[in-house]
């Protein structure tokens, strides 16, 4: 006689529910909302509120809540690191050059030390200096920089410097005439002969005054 197997006791084995979006969305929420408790992010995602849900995902979450924060700051990072002006259009080829150079980045680097980075992105020193380089007065300043090296006097400026003339005079200046002449200039003789001139005229300096 066949004795029937007893059904142990829980939920049977390949019934677990795929919560793993519904985590990853309150990881998102509380690392946007540090004073969020779990189960006020669970009410806030869910559309009904069954117990019976609630709590499984409040077991799960405390369970796997680090793994779930890393995956989210990971994502944050990915999503506020500017390779370009926001308001740039990339084409088809160079928006995948991107996204796999994000993911590359991901493996490279792993969720720890994306967390790192993303905590050094949030710096308020940086970000006021992210702020500042966008601001209007810092595009005002550069568009005047623009314009000055694109002005007139400016052109005249570096064709006078890139003239025949210029380049003449350069090459004089560093002629083995000139240069000798430099050397001769700071040689000892000449400092010795320009320290009796000194001198001579201390010494006619005195005798003026004793007449």
């Amino acid at each position: 006689m066949n004795t029937p197997m007893k059904r142990g006791r829980g939920r049977p084995v390949g019934t677990g529910k795929d919560d793993a979006p519904t985590l990853s969305r309150m990881a998102d929420l509380m690392l946007a909302n540090p004073n969020l408790r779990a189960t006020t992010a669970i009410k806030r995602i869910l559309d009904t509120l069954d117990p019976s849900v609630i709590r499984r995902l409040q077991v799960k979450w405390r369970a796997e809540a680090g793994r779930y924060l890393e995956q989210a700051r990971a994502r944050r990072v990915v999503a506020a690191t500017p390779s370009r002006r926001a308001n740039a259009q990339y084409t088809p080829r160079t928006a995948r050059q991107l996204s796999g150079a994000q993911r590359a980045m991901h493996d490279a680097l792993g969720i720890s030390r994306l967390a790192s980075i993303q905590a050094a992105l949030e710096n308020p020193a940086l970000r006021a200096a992210r702020e500042m380089m966008g601001s209007p007065a810092m595009q005002a300043a550069q568009e005047a920089a623009r314009r000055y090296r694109e002005s007139p006097a400016m052109q005249a400026i570096e064709a006078l410097h890139s003239s025949p003339t210029m380049r003449a005079i350069e090459e004089m200046q560093n002629s083995p005439t000139i240069r000798a002449m430099r050397e001769f200039q700071d040689s000892p003789t000449m400092r010795a002969a320009r320290e009796a001139a000194q001198e001579i005229e201390k010494v006619k300096r005195m005798l003026g005054g004793c007449f």
